[in-house]
């Protein structure tokens, strides 16, 4: 969720943005995938090491967020069930209580919104184990977490904290990008038969 009281900073409106001789459509879409790339490239890879260990030995998983963030680590928690693992999203009718050997994962840009951070306590108080996936490495969600996973947002020339795009939309496309990564990595150190993945896909559908 956005932080609504974080000032939106930038130096430039959108007229006096270069965009190219390609085109706006084209140099926006150039745009985003530099700046995911400098995401992603600042990741800390003992962090994701430490959350697919966490994954494989959890109990269960529980996914959390708010917004487009939810949105990202939904579609995680729809992998983690073609894996092979049990994986539920805090808030549906059918999750059921969190406790001692289970996994709560919370995905904030702020690390702030309310109903994420309140997930996170109840959770800790519960017993279980909390991984925080955000922007913002001293927010009350990361302070609560026992691993914190940085996905610090930066411009296409690494510049930290100078996304061009909208305040929030850098995250919630590199946490999605992110969970998605961390399911092939499991995949690959786990020898994952990409034929069972597809065989536990709903056929609901």
């Amino acid at each position: 969720m956005v932080d609504q009281n974080k000032p939106i900073e930038t130096d430039a409106s959108p007229a006096e943005v270069t965009v190219g001789v390609d085109g706006p459509y084209a140099s926006a879409r150039r745009v985003i995938a530099r700046e995911l790339d400098a995401m992603l490239s600042h990741v800390d890879d003992g962090a994701s090491a430490a959350l697919v260990t966490a994954l494989r030995d959890a109990r269960r998983i529980f996914v959390a967020g708010a917004g487009r963030s939810k949105l990202s680590v939904e579609g995680f928690a729809m992998r983690l069930t073609h894996l092979g693992l049990h994986a539920h999203v805090a808030g549906d009718v059918t999750t059921p209580a969190i406790g001692p050997g289970d996994l709560l994962v919370v995905c904030s840009g702020s690390g702030e919104t309310p109903t994420s951070v309140v997930m996170a306590e109840n959770a800790a108080e519960a017993g279980a184990r909390i991984t925080a996936v955000t922007a913002n490495a001293d927010s009350r969600l990361a302070r609560q977490a026992d691993l914190v996973v940085h996905l610090a947002e930066y411009s296409q020339d690494h510049e930290p904290d100078c996304s061009i795009q909208f305040v929030g939309t850098l995250f919630e496309q590199g946490a999605l990008l992110f969970f998605d990564s961390l399911v092939l990595a499991y995949e690959r150190l786990h020898d994952v038969d990409p034929r069972e993945m597809l065989a536990s896909h709903t056929n609901l559908e």
